[in-house]
């Protein structure tokens, strides 16, 4: 309970009704600015199919206006997925890192399991028990969430 009251304290001292109204405040502009990108990218996108439109035909100026948004939109799905694959790919790094650190735990243990019989069997079923998982297919840590 001794670290617990200064983190009350601290709680209560915070003013939640400056606190609300500064998050009210910046959600209203924030949500004013991006109706104001919104327009600008309409605009945007409207004045240059406007402008294609002189040079060629209105068909094939509105067909590269949205070629240009479909590769656009393309090239931003290549970067999110590169990106998702690296991160999975540090996650993965980050697992065994901690596994191995887990295998270096149990092995300094050992000589204190080898010295206390009830304890050596406990980590004899254990270790059996997570054999029998892995064997089984269960625990497999590069399976996608369901």
């Amino acid at each position: 309970m001794g670290g617990l009251a200064p983190l009350l304290a601290s709680l209560l001292a915070v003013d939640l009704k400056s606190t609300a109204k500064r998050l009210r405040r910046n959600t209203i502009l924030y949500a004013l600015a991006g109706l104001f990108l919104l327009t600008a990218y309409g605009a945007g996108v409207g004045a240059l199919a406007i402008w294609l439109m002189r040079v060629m035909n209105p068909a094939a100026a509105l067909g590269v206006v949205a070629a240009a948004a479909v590769t656009l939109a393309l090239v931003i799905f290549i970067i999110v997925m590169l990106q998702n694959r690296a991160e999975e790919r540090r996650r993965r790094e980050a697992a065994s890192g901690s596994r191995a650190l887990m295998l270096t735990a149990a092995m300094s243990a050992l000589p204190v399991l080898m010295k206390s019989r009830p304890l050596m069997a406990a980590s004899v079923a254990g270790g059996l028990a997570l054999l029998a998982l892995r064997l089984l297919g269960g625990g497999d840590d590069n399976q996608p969430d369901a």
